[in-house]
């Protein structure tokens, strides 16, 4: 094998041999029930295999360029069509030997299908069940199906079974060498569900074991402080408020507010969608500290963002007499020493918070924003320098309930469902590169009215990949439009820079802010109205939803304008889910499918390499098994020390890497 190829297994996860067996197929064909074109049935999903006749380019009003074909198997002929797919234009030939898997539908005088799943055949591969691997730059899945044939029999025998035989045999479950070998080379669907099953045990277990383990060390022995929540303090704030609570947000305080009245410290997760009203919640909870005498610390995942969410607490608790202070890698001494003796109520910070050399007073609240973007370590470290603090953890990321509980293993959950008054959805379009001008256009036309605007890339600096966009230079070529203000920020400036920009940016200096996803999470400027997303297809769904959050939170609604010509089926149907969907949840599901949860859930910051087998939307049964697993195999074995969990233990501390207290070693 080359070094290009060597290279592109590696961005699959395979950077050697044996991690191979998890380069997970991602779903599987069955060709064994091949239905001919002539018996296809009106509304029936089916898969055929055919002959590419002719492909033809169609334009239709109001979309981009669609991909006809027309295909037989010499029994019938079919057309099949793609919208909003130029790029698959050059995919297709005539003679070309398709399998396509879709719902069957009627246009005209030929049977169709729109959008199916579809690949090449290439050579004489057999046809059973066949499965689909995800691909990296060059790798075709002809190499891949290949690939796996020859290495996987021999790799899978040399695999040891970290499982317990009593939990294997409770479940009539197989061993893990049979599992590895099936999930890859099944014989028949029945036989790779079984392998599955038994293989995603063993992923949810040892993220649910880890959990857990963690979590017990985590929080630690004392009883924690209940909180004064009806105290003057949090009274005349809630006055002083310009709005009300809605609904749902009151729900939410209730959740919050029983959990800091009770000597046992709260440990909770507040989830709400971009914009739904979580910072006023963690004010409460920060002013109910101090009305107890206490501190809160409030920890961001950015500097960008810590500004941003001390300015805010500043501009409510200023009045109130409460003191705040933003502390960051360069606080002085003085910051310092004025936090340690208790002069400073509340504490926003990034991981500076954690430092050895930040010591409190008397911590009584823990805030932790975007919990995703942190790990195990921080987020204890933080903890540990109260005693046992209430801990609100908050984040825009949209899980579902059953997933959260086992991920979040220990945390309440609360959510804030629906947006503040008046608060609209982003109207979200999509252009193409050839549209650009256009793009700008109506980005000039939104300056003319008083308003800003995002204009986000992906890259700081020009790369290796061809078209597109970067931050500076687009940022160059901008300032020389007549009348533009144009500023820039991005990961490579330091604080000072970034914050001086993001000011002047709400301020109104600046008209146009380019930028790369540093302004990702929780930016907040008001008269922003337009973001424009450069290249959006190299940006993840939840990335994409968290940018367009940042337009629209004035009182003048708000639009997003993904400019992108993507190049695979996955990044359109990730673009044109951000178009149809406006709701975190609904696109937090779809993103589960899409990519799976590991990815979605960050659990990678989280310290875990997560799931990429498990789909925790069908897994869920498996999810509960193995939570239910976890605590009673602790409650036996709290060190996991037994010699029948020594494969479990190994596999624990695999997973946890860098995360895993040192102690725990040991």
């Amino acid at each position: 094998m080359g070094p290009r190829r060597a290279e592109d297994l590696g961005r699959l996860g395979a950077s050697s041999a044996g991690e191979l067996l998890t380069v997970w197929p991602r779903r599987y064909q069955d060709r064994t029930r091949l239905t001919p074109l002539a018996l296809l049935r009106v509304g029936e999903e089916a898969v055929v295999r055919a002959r590419v006749l002719t492909v033809m380019p169609r334009a239709v009003p109001g979309r981009d360029v669609m991909a006809q074909l027309r295909v037989t198997d010499d029994t019938a002929v079919m057309e099949v069509t793609f919208f909003h797919a130029r790029f698959l234009l050059r995919r297709f030939r005539p003679g070309q030997e398709l399998v396509l898997i879709g719902k069957v539908s009627k246009r005209g005088r030929y049977l169709s299908m729109a959008h199916p799943e579809w690949e090449e055949i290439e050579g004489q591969e057999p046809l059973d069940i066949v499965p689909v691997y995800p691909l990296s730059g060059d790798l075709k899945q002809a190499f891949m199906r290949q690939l796996m044939r020859m290495v996987v029999p021999g790799l899978a025998a040399q695999v040891s079974d970290p499982m317990p035989a009593a939990i294997l045999q409770a479940r009539e479950l197989p061993g893990r060498a049979w599992s590895l070998r099936a999930i890859h080379l099944p014989r028949t669907i029945e036989e790779q569900e079984r392998a599955r099953t038994r293989l995603v045990l063993d992923e949810v277990l040892t993220v649910t074991l880890a959990i857990q383990w963690l979590r017990t060390r985590e929080r630690g022995p004392g009883a924690g402080r209940p909180l004064n929540t009806t105290g003057p303090l949090v009274t005349r704030f809630r006055a002083s408020l310009p709005f009300l609570l809605t609904g749902f947000q009151e729900r939410a305080w209730a959740e919050i507010e029983t959990d800091l009245q009770r000597p046992a410290p709260m440990a909770r997760l507040l989830q709400g969608d971009v914009g739904s009203g979580k910072t006023v919640l963690a004010a409460l909870a920060c002013l109910a500290a101090v009305e107890t005498g206490l501190q809160a610390a409030f920890m961001a995942p950015t500097e960008v963002l810590a500004d941003q969410q001390a300015r805010v607490l500043t501009r409510w608790f200023e009045p109130l007499g409460v003191r705040v202070e933003c502390l960051t890698g360069g606080a002085s001494r003085e910051l310092r020493e004025a936090v340690r003796l208790g002069a400073v109520g509340v504490v926003v910070g990034t991981q500076a918070l954690i430092q050895d050399s930040v010591e409190f007073d008397r911590l009584g609240v823990v805030v932790v924003d975007e919990q995703h973007r942190f790990g195990v370590r921080q987020r204890s470290g933080l903890t540990a320098k109260g005693h046992a603090p209430h801990l609100l953890v908050m984040t825009a990321t949209p899980i579902p309930r059953t997933l959260a509980l086992t991920v979040y293993g220990d945390l309440n959950l609360t959510r804030i469902e629906g947006m503040p008054p008046g608060r609209e959805p982003v109207a979200t379009v999509r252009r193409t590169r050839a549209e650009r001008r256009a793009v700008y256009q109506e980005v000039m036309a939104a300056v003319r009215r008083g308003e800003q605007a995002y204009v986000v890339c992906p890259h700081v600096e020009e790369s290796d990949e061809g078209g597109v966009r970067a931050a500076t230079s687009l940022y160059e070529g901008m300032k020389t439009v007549s009348g533009w203000r144009v500023g820039i920020v991005h990961g490579r400036l330091d604080s000072e820079a970034k914050a001086a920009v993001m000011e002047q940016f709400r301020r109104h200096e600046f008209d146009v802010l380019v930028a790369t996803t540093i302004i990702e999470v929780g930016v907040d400027v008001a008269d922003a109205t337009v973001i424009v997303i450069e290249d959006a297809d190299r940006f993840g769904l939840a990335q994409l939803h968290q940018l367009r959050g940042r337009v629209g939170r004035g009182t003048r609604p708000g639009r997003c304008i993904l400019v992108a010509d993507p190049g695979t089926e996955e990044a359109e149907e990730r673009l044109q889910a951000l178009v149809d969907h406006h709701d975190g949840l609904e696109l937090a599901e779809i993103d589960l499918q899409m990519r799976g949860p590991g990815e979605v859930l960050g659990l990678r910051q989280h310290g875990l390499q997560g799931f990429s087998l498990a789909n925790p939307l069908r897994d869920l049964a498996l999810l509960q098994d193995a939570r239910n697993l976890a605590r009673t195999i602790l409650e036996e074995d709290p060190e996991l020390r037994h010699p029948e969990h020594q494969g479990l233990r190994d596999r624990v501390v695999s997973a946890l890497g860098a995360a895993l207290p040192a102690s725990l070693l040991h």
